[in-house]
């Protein structure tokens, strides 16, 4: 049993492998997902966050409703979730390739994401009943290429304290905002210091050196 487990490993290997193209000089994989029975294609792009634990565990827990942002879409994953749940979605991001990302996924799952190139709320306008965001939220300043993706700053919260300063402007009443945080960093400590919002813990991943958790944010 152990060596057709292996066997058995191998051709999904294989199969994962061949899935995978070159298309314009940008690597790119086609994979699938099902989340709450909504069944997702999409493509990892170059030079764009994929989709990894983090991203699952908001899909898992969001519930969203009404009109949707998405702040720093990366490959646009949850914001097609989104909008195969019903909602009208808007994705923005700082990186066009995240942008060009998005679209493509919308395309592939024929649905409609209208993107935007902004960094954080710089270029949105309107409220939204629900606002997703998935930080860079690793306590950490590294100053290589691609850094920006899950570079936290020194405590972890840099990105995410700019964002929650400015989402008030952007959340409708009784609207709620979601977003990813690390045992990495002082979560306590953060929520205790933001006492404007009401934080309330939906979901959980586990891993032996680290948790990631999914938040859900009411104005008080």
């Amino acid at each position: 049993m152990r060596n057709e487990s292996h066997i058995l490993q191998w051709w999904e290997d294989i199969a994962k492998i061949r899935s995978c193209i070159y298309a314009q000089n940008a690597y790119t994989c086609v994979r699938s997902c099902q989340i709450n029975n909504i069944r997702l294609n999409y493509e990892t792009c170059h030079g764009v966050y994929e989709p990894s634990d983090d991203t699952f565990l908001m899909m898992e827990n969001i519930a969203p409703k009404g009109k949707c942002l998405e702040i720093g879409c990366g490959s646009g994953l949850i914001s097609v979730y989104m909008a195969k749940s019903g909602c009208s979605v808007m994705a923005c991001d700082v990186n066009p390739l995240a942008l060009r990302c998005t679209e493509k996924n919308a395309e592939i799952n024929h649905c409609d994401v209208k993107t935007v190139e902004s960094d954080l709320f710089q270029n949105i306008s309107g409220r939204f009943d629900t606002i997703v965001f998935n930080p860079p939220y690793l306590p950490t300043e590294d100053d290589v290429s691609g850094a920006e993706q899950w570079n936290g700053g020194k405590e972890g919260f840099e990105i995410t304290e700019k964002f929650l300063d400015q989402c008030m402007d952007h959340v409708n009443d009784g609207g709620k905002i979601l977003i990813i945080l690390s045992s990495l960093t002082d979560i306590k400590s953060f929520i205790r210091k933001r006492e404007e919002f009401v934080f309330s813990k939906l979901g959980e991943k586990r891993f032996f050196f680290e948790s990631i958790c999914c938040y859900e944010i009411y104005i008080k």
